[in-house]
């Protein structure tokens, strides 16, 4: 077999903003950066993460072949979602955090947070060393109502299927169909799947069916390897 590479997120998002970043943002990035130590680096993460914006430019960011993959080993799902240089420089001052310290910062992160700043939070934390510290943290976010919030948790985003209890699982695809989000977007929502959830689900389809209301055809992909005789007759009536 052959043996997978290490990958360093910090040096490899390094690189990346190196060549992607004009003279002057790189400059700036770089300053407040490396020229913090360690303690004023936890005092200063907060300001320097909404002040980007202002400094760097939301430009679209173009990938070597070799460079999507490994960012795809580092975070499986990585070439199917839209990133910005934004999104790329806020990623790499997380990883500059110390793990030992990054959990209290970005807690009153969270709570200051604008929907931008939640939604670039909920989709990097997979990035952290210490992810799964965070679990707790990102069971908190399904139950939010900010779609594009919900969207950062939900699409494309390898934290839910590695660290959330079957429990935490279940409850984020359901508000994903709840709220319409695309099902084939959940990335492991195959090697998810189970019989708790698809017995979830048949109580829903049949919810709905009393209703007089559709189901998304997606759902069937849940069902279909737990399928019971009981489970077969609903979707034949519906």
């Amino acid at each position: 077999m052959e043996q997978l590479p290490e990958i360093n997120t910090q040096e490899l998002l390094q690189e990346l903003l190196s060549d992607q970043l004009s003279e002057l943002e790189l400059t700036w990035f770089n300053l407040k950066i490396k020229s913090l130590e360690k303690d004023e680096l936890l005092r200063q993460f907060i300001p320097l993460f909404s002040l980007i914006p202002r400094f760097i430019k939301a430009g679209k960011v173009e990938f070597s072949d070799h460079t999507l993959e490994l960012l795809e080993l580092s975070y499986p799902g990585f070439s199917s979602s839209d990133w910005n240089l934004q999104e790329l420089c806020r990623i790499m001052l997380m990883v500059s955090l110390d793990p030992a310290e990054n959990e209290k910062v970005l807690k009153k992160l969270f709570e200051a947070a604008d929907i931008n700043e939640l939604r670039i939070l909920y989709k990097a934390l997979y990035f952290l060393d210490n992810a799964a510290d965070f679990t707790d943290r990102l069971v908190e976010g399904v139950r939010t109502n900010m779609t594009d919030v919900l969207d950062a948790i939900v699409a494309n985003n390898p934290f839910p299927a590695r660290y959330l209890s079957e429990d935490a699982w279940n409850q984020m695809v359901m508000k994903a169909v709840f709220t319409g989000r695309p099902l084939f977007s959940i990335y492991g929502i195959d090697r998810r799947a189970n019989e708790k959830l698809a017995k979830i689900l048949h109580g829903y389809i049949q919810e709905r069916k009393s209703a007089g209301r559709t189901v998304s055809p997606e759902v069937w992909r849940l069902l279909h390897p737990f399928m019971t005789e009981e489970m077969a007759q609903t979707l034949k009536e519906f």
